[in-house]
């Protein structure tokens, strides 16, 4: 019954942001975001969805900032012609088992720029990586990617196995 519920109202509200211009689209997300804060401290799942718009509003403008920052990496090493490229293959240890998480993981892996996710087998992703200094910090950088992506799907530590 909660599930048909939630499929109209999500129905209800699809239909009409797509009637609204993206400025009153703007103010009704930040209207319902205190309402669903509110009553969050009620009803669990919308505290849920509540932290989920935190963590995800945070997560698209830091993982920008990492595709620009590496774009410039990129662009800085194939205009310095004296730079000695040290590319790698690096593997990585996830902290997740699911495979829906994992293939998010390698996506966004792979569209920074000089880094590729070639392969995963069980919580063990290798990813080829330009240029760099050392395996460490190619895996801490991929741990953060991992936390705030689980952060923003699982925003009251939900268990998933998929």
């Amino acid at each position: 019954m909660i599930a048909l519920i939630h499929a109209i109202v999500a129905a209800i509200l699809a239909w009409w942001v797509l009637d609204l211009n993206p400025l009153t689209w703007a103010l009704a997300l930040f209207a319902l975001y205190p309402l669903l804060r509110l009553f969050g401290a009620v009803i669990p799942r919308l505290r849920a969805y509540a932290r989920r718009f935190e963590v995800g509003a945070l997560f698209i403008p830091w993982y920008a900032w990492k595709v620009v920052g590496a774009s410039w990496d990129v662009a800085r090493i194939v205009l310095n012609p004296r730079h000695v490229v040290s590319p790698a293959v690096v593997s990585v240890a996830l902290h997740t088992e699911d495979k829906r998480l994992i293939t998010l993981l390698a996506c966004l892996v792979t569209l920074t720029p000089g880094t590729l996710a070639l392969d995963y087998r069980g919580r063990l992703m290798y990813i080829h990586v330009l240029d760099t200094s050392s395996v460490e910090s190619v895996q801490q950088q991929m741990w953060d990617i991992e936390k705030r992506i689980l952060a923003w799907v699982n925003p009251m530590g939900e268990r998933h196995d998929g």
